[in-house]
């Protein structure tokens, strides 16, 4: 008996020490996919992973890992989902069909404001009504870019829809909506369409104007469609299991720096940078802007129209999942 007395002493004194040491550093890698120069990564990532950082030091310290050597747009969710890192900015919209739900917030002529959109996209995972599609990731943020437009080589033999020509596009949606309107799309690396364009493989791009900007684009397009075509969604996530073995100090410390503040201030980004990238053009005789008149956008939305009931039909909860997201954003909309 006092031999197990004195076991069970020794054992409740090594389980105190444990109890009393300190926490070993957390160290995550957060994977860009672009160049560090490029607008998530310099102005969005660096400055958020140097926040967290400083305020962290001895419990958290995240590495940003930015370029194509660890992850690309098209596989980033897997390397995260592999633990090559533990943390991406990702895409959803470019791995077709596991973000299915995420859509939504990517419908046309929904959203034309990037950072009131933002906000309403974090509420609306915040609801729960996407947790089935992110079992294997926690994000951190929910954003978007602002509304693409069509950009071309050259002038559109008309405004009334997208005959004859061919767009690269971000998402399956963007897809679906291009071949709505009578056009050809297709999907590939953002890096490979200034060359798909300049060698006349396509004709053009659905983009927002941020994208634009950092792709160089305005070098191989000159004729601008502004309209709001639908958007990407753009989120900062960690997996799920990497989440869940941080200490409780670094997971607040990561909760803290993350969320709706994060998603505003990413979709506030988008739209400032947006301006910065159109602001040129619009005095430029290389360069031809133009809207959709009333007429024409009427035009394009009744054509587009049975491709958004086909979405809301052919997702379970779809209907509803649009109407709470549409609510959501009129909320952020009103009140900022």
């Amino acid at each position: 008996m006092k031999t197990i007395a004195i076991m069970a002493g020794a054992i409740a004194c090594v389980g105190l020490s444990i109890s009393n040491a300190p926490a070993e550093e957390a160290t995550l890698s957060i994977a860009t996919t672009t160049p560090g120069d490029y607008v998530v990564a310099a102005k969005v990532v660096t400055p958020w992973a140097d926040r967290i950082n400083q305020a962290g030091a001895g419990v958290l310290h995240i590495v940003v890992r930015n370029g194509p050597t660890i992850a690309i747009a098209a596989n980033v969710f897997d390397r995260v989902n592999a633990d090559v890192v533990q943390m991406g900015v990702g895409i959803p919209g470019l791995v077709g069909g596991r973000f299915p739900l995420t859509d939504v917030v990517g419908l046309p002529f929904v959203v034309s404001d990037s950072e009131k959109g933002s906000i309403a996209f974090w509420r609306l995972y915040k609801t729960g009504m996407l947790d089935s599609e992110y079992r294997d990731y926690v994000p951190l943020a929910m954003s978007m870019y602002p509304a693409q437009g069509v950009h071309l080589a050259k002038a559109p033999p008309s405004l009334d829809d997208l005959r004859g020509l061919r767009l690269r596009v971000a998402s399956k949606l963007g897809a679906d909506v291009v071949t709505q309107l009578h056009g050809t799309a297709s999907a590939f690396d953002p890096a490979d369409i200034y060359a798909s364009i300049q060698r006349g493989l396509i004709d053009g791009a659905t983009m927002a104007w941020t994208g634009m900007k950092q792709l160089n684009l305005n070098e191989v397009t000159s004729f601008h469609i502004e309209t709001e075509f639908g958007t990407t969604a753009d989120i900062i996530f960690i997996s799920r299991r990497a989440y869940d073995t941080l200490s409780p100090p670094a997971r607040k410390l990561l909760d803290d720096n993350s969320g709706e503040s994060l998603s505003r201030a990413m979709g506030a980004l988008y739209d400032d940078e947006s301006r910065k990238a159109r602001t040129p053009l619009l005095t430029s005789d290389k360069h031809k802007i133009v809207g959709l008149d009333p007429a024409q956008k009427q035009k394009w939305s009744e054509t587009i129209k049975p491709l958004i009931t086909a979405w809301t039909n052919d997702h379970p909860g779809g209907a509803k999942l649009l109407e709470t997201y549409r609510t959501l954003l009129a909320e952020a909309e009103a009140k900022p």
